[in-house]
């Protein structure tokens, strides 16, 4: 997603195109993994933790990113909804999470039953981890 789109999503959403959400909204989108709001103040240098969380909120409340836990972690996680949903692989012992490019539940279906979404987490030792 590019700058241009969005400011066109925070439009479309009635918020203004702040220097803070887009520098928010950039760091979201270019993540390989979801981020606590801490992570996120990190690389926003001048921005109070308050106010990454105040726009973190903001966001939520526009349905344009969600809030997500990660077992073995501690916190809450943020991504961008406008992103492909994302699966992990966990590692016991580091707890790093490595990108799964797959879906293996992506067009399962449930009779009587509208599935509105899914988690998918495999556990183990990542290659540093098992030598």
């Amino acid at each position: 997603m590019g700058v241009m789109e969005m400011n066109e999503l925070l439009q479309s959403c009635g918020l203004k195109c702040t220097k803070q959400r887009l520098c928010i909204l950039e760091i979201l989108n270019s993540a390989d993994k979801p981020l606590t709001a801490e992570e996120i103040h990190t690389l926003t240098p001048g921005t109070a933790l308050s106010t990454v969380y105040r726009i973190l909120d903001k966001l939520l409340e526009k349905n344009i990113v969600i809030k997500t836990t990660i077992p073995l972690s501690d916190g809450i996680f943020y991504e961008l909804t406008a992103n492909e949903h994302k699966h992990f692989a966990i590692c016991l012992a580091c707890h790093k999470l490595k990108y799964i490019d797959i879906c293996p539940i992506h067009n399962t279906t449930v009779s009587d039953f509208t599935i509105t979404g899914h988690k998918l987490e495999l556990y183990g030792y990542c290659r540093e981890c098992v030598k």
